[in-house]
């Protein structure tokens, strides 16, 4: 006989094992037990049982700001790479999605889109829970979401609360450096 997802064994040992990821990326007991369904009880049985240190978990609420994405053309560039990878692993649902009603199969594929970015890019120190902000900021569609660049077409995480057009980081920088050779030439023709 084989077992089924439908299994409420598996089922358990998935919850658990998701949780143990979880507080491998140091997620704040909320987060965890808002993906697992697991109580503060069981998480703090799991941490002792798996010798986690008190000092290394992250203690307050979590992260909703989206300004970590949205304050400069770096950041609107990881954000719209972190947005290409929850695509890629179907982490974006296709309406919006609340902290309140998450399920363990969405923290599953979370966590996979989590460690697949952070092997790509194991320099950036985006944390867990601001790839799940940034997940319920791009479902909400009300402060960012997703577009394209005006000049190119990529792909560009666009703050919905900014008046410019979205431009991706290497336009923006072609746009800079053609500004700056206009500025250098206007102040060659004024010194003539």
């Amino acid at each position: 006989m084989t077992p089924t997802s439908d299994d409420p064994v598996l089922r358990d040992c998935r919850r658990y094992e998701l949780a143990q990821r979880l507080i491998a990326h140091q997620a704040r007991t909320q987060t965890i037990s808002a993906l697992t369904n697991l109580s503060r009880h069981q998480l703090a049985q799991l941490r002792h049982r798996s010798c986690i240190p008190e000092a290394t978990r992250r203690r307050g609420p979590s992260p909703r700001s989206l300004m970590r994405f949205t304050h400069s053309p770096r950041a609107r560039a990881e954000g719209a790479v972190l947005a290409a990878f929850c695509c890629a692993y179907h982490v974006l649902p296709a309406k919006a999605l609340r902290r309140s009603n998450l399920t363990f199969e969405f923290g599953e594929r979370l966590c996979a889109t989590y460690e697949a970015y952070r092997a790509c890019f194991p320099q950036s120190n985006v944390t867990i829970e601001e790839l799940l902000s940034l997940v319920l900021g791009i479902a909400d569609n009300r402060e960012v979401g997703l577009g394209n660049c005006a000049l190119c077409g990529g792909t560009v995480l666009v703050d919905r609360l900014a008046r410019a057009c979205p431009t991706c980081v290497h336009c923006e920088g072609v746009i800079a450096d053609d500004h700056n050779v206009s500025v250098n030439e206007t102040v060659s023709e004024f010194m003539r």
